[in-house]
């Protein structure tokens, strides 16, 4: 009798250590309207190293999905994309500097074929890219490098 005691209070306090050794992110969702009505729901988990984005339309159709893999930092290392159906279109996996930029994308068909890249070239010091550069599955170039446009300084009020 003695020995289940022991046992037993072995167990409630040992349950404390134990739930203190698991740890758990906060489950983080944020949704953003759009001008059009239709909306960007964005839920990043940290436990499974995911962040779910979900675009709706103004009736909550879902429209898109994609799902972001996230390294360090919740750096998106590659993502998922599915149609509005939820079935895989395309998966891209993604090269970094040394800054957290993007500086490649390559692209997969879901069944692995590969798809083809584009390529990001940033200005000195500069944290937008300048040029984007797509490659087809042959490493052939799709079209001249195209600059990226500026993004407008005016807020909206």
């Amino acid at each position: 009798m003695k020995a289940l005691a022991l046992v037993a209070t072995l167990f409630f306090l040992a349950a404390p250590f134990v739930s203190a050794q698991e740890t758990y992110g906060t489950i983080r969702a944020t949704t953003k309207l759009r001008p059009d009505g239709s909306k960007c729901t964005t839920i990043l988990n940290p436990d499974t190293h995911t962040a779910e984005e979900t675009i709706s339309d103004a009736a909550n159709k879902v429209l898109k999905k994609t799902t972001y893999l996230l390294g360090d930092g919740d750096l998106a290392v590659g993502a998922i994309f599915y149609d509005a159906k939820g079935t895989v279109i395309y998966k891209a996996s993604y090269q970094r500097d040394g800054g957290g930029h993007v500086t490649e994308a390559a692209f997969s068909a879901p069944d692995g074929r590969y798809l083809g890249k584009r390529v990001f070239v940033y200005g000195a010091g500069g944290d937008n890219a300048t040029q984007v550069i797509d490659y087809d599955a042959n490493g052939q170039l799709i079209a001249q490098a195209q600059p990226v446009p500026p993004k407008s300084s005016k807020k909206k009020h």
